[in-house]
């Protein structure tokens, strides 16, 4: 093979305005169904309205096509971002409060090479000495580290965490309670895997406590399936909004361009079969609780969840999250990402397995960009320390909210990798954790 055609075969990197994006619809709806891991926040359905509604002027898209032509990797980046305060200004994955998910949409078959290619491209084009990867898949983590290695470049792992999923069970085996003499025939009960009976029966009675307060007729109705969607959605945004993200002005419906995002991607993904809106109804059709769930690829995603905080007592949150994983067997999908904290009680109760997700930082350049990613471990763990420190001196008490198990990207409880040694932040413990 000649020098030019080898060249020529090599995956080609480019870094393409997101604005003027509509060109790659077809190409990247085609990576999205693919991709290694299925990742809606990068998807064609919520990147672009988060774009358009949430301050994504200057976002690029890191883009890697493989020899074919065909796009095997798509990353939303922006540069001359300060990553949690640190003095050397980064290119990083762009992210916004409604995201819970930084792996790129990566196809199967990019490798190393693919990779190093992406990073030559950024190295080359972009403004930034270094590249701060956040909320990445571990396996795709290492694949970056690979690439980097092979060019010299330096890496260091920032931060680490481990949140909740449940993964499908492949051999069909039979609940604990529910023997069976062919178990490929039988649904997992993955609720009652996880809750042992005493559990599942105050469960039983929590339901019929809210029946009786909502005066009958509680049912769970998906308003997405129902042809109600759109209902759906403006039923969680006003329940959002009248419990305590709205008290404290975290809910969607008070900032025009967060609602105008949510209710665009949420018919985006609608129009092609991938939200579901479980609501908790009353027998009045009264809603005391919804759930908004994503179906990409081979996951459900947990993306929003709301209550009526009036019915609080009797944990609506809680009996629609357990009414989620009990239908999971019925969606055919391979996993559930509750999207929730680190550590959240309730959450972890009821979701066995872990997703691995890291926070790399790679060397882009020489000189300052070696530096940043070298002492950068150091200084996030000073950072981290001043802040628990100052926290400390001045008595702040963690916020007093009961709500059912929801993601944030500013507050996530993180471990900071530093060596061997590790600190954590403690989450907030609800009232609604204990299933």
């Amino acid at each position: 093979m000649s020098p030019s055609a080898s060249h020529a075969a090599r995956p080609a990197g480019q870094l393409v305005d997101a604005a003027p994006a509509g060109g790659l619809v077809a190409d990247w709806h085609d990576l999205a169904a693919r991709a290694r891991h299925a990742n809606p926040f990068h998807g064609p359905d919520m990147l672009p309205p988060a774009l358009r509604h949430l301050g994504g002027d200057d976002v690029r898209l890191l883009t890697v096509r493989d020899d074919a032509g065909r796009l095997a990797l798509l990353l939303p980046v922006a540069g001359r971002r300060r990553h949690r305060r640190l003095p050397v200004r980064a290119t990083t994955t762009w992210q916004h409060t409604q995201h819970f998910l930084g792996t790129p949409l990566v196809a199967p078959e990019l490798g190393v090479g693919g990779w190093r290619t992406a990073l030559e491209r950024l190295a080359r084009d972009g403004e930034d000495p270094w590249l701060v990867l956040t909320s990445l898949d571990a396996d795709v983590a290492r694949d970056v580290e690979a690439a980097a290695a092979r060019t010299g470049r330096s890496t260091r792992r920032l931060d680490s965490l481990r949140r909740a999923v449940t993964r499908r069970d492949p051999t069909g085996a039979p609940s604990p309670d529910h023997p069976v003499d062919h178990p490929v025939d039988h649904p997992v009960d993955y609720v009652a895997r996880q809750l042992p009976g005493k559990r599942r029966k105050e469960l039983r009675r929590v339901w019929r406590r809210l029946d009786e307060s909502v005066g009958g007729g509680l049912q769970v109705v998906d308003l997405a399936e129902a042809g109600r969607a759109d209902e759906g959605v403006e039923t969680f945004l006003r329940l959002e909004a009248a419990g305590w993200k709205g008290a404290d002005g975290g809910a969607i419906a008070h900032h025009a361009d967060q609602r105008a995002f949510f209710v665009e991607a949420c018919r985006a993904l609608h129009a092609r079969g991938a939200l579901s809106v479980l609501a908790l109804l009353a027998g009045d059709g009264s809603a005391v609780a919804v759930l908004v769930d994503v179906r990409e690829g081979d996951t459900v995603f947990t993306w929003k969840t709301a209550y009526d905080e009036q019915h609080a007592a009797h944990s609506p949150g809680l009996l629609l999250y357990v009414e989620q994983l009990r239908r999971f067997p019925d969606t055919g999908a391979a996993l559930v990402d509750t999207c929730a904290d680190p550590g959240h009680p309730m959450a972890d109760r009821l979701h066995p397995d872990r997703r691995e997700l890291v926070t790399l930082a790679v060397a882009l350049r020489p000189g300052a960009g070696e530096w940043a990613v070298r002492t950068a471990p150091r200084l996030l763990e000073t950072v981290d320390g001043v802040r628990h420190r100052w926290r400390a001196r001045h008595d702040r008490p963690a916020p007093d909210r009961t709500r059912a198990p929801t993601a944030t990207t500013s507050a996530a409880p993180r471990t900071t990798v530093t060596g061997t040694a590790s600190t954590a932040t403690a989450p907030t413990t609800p009232e609604e954790a204990r299933p």
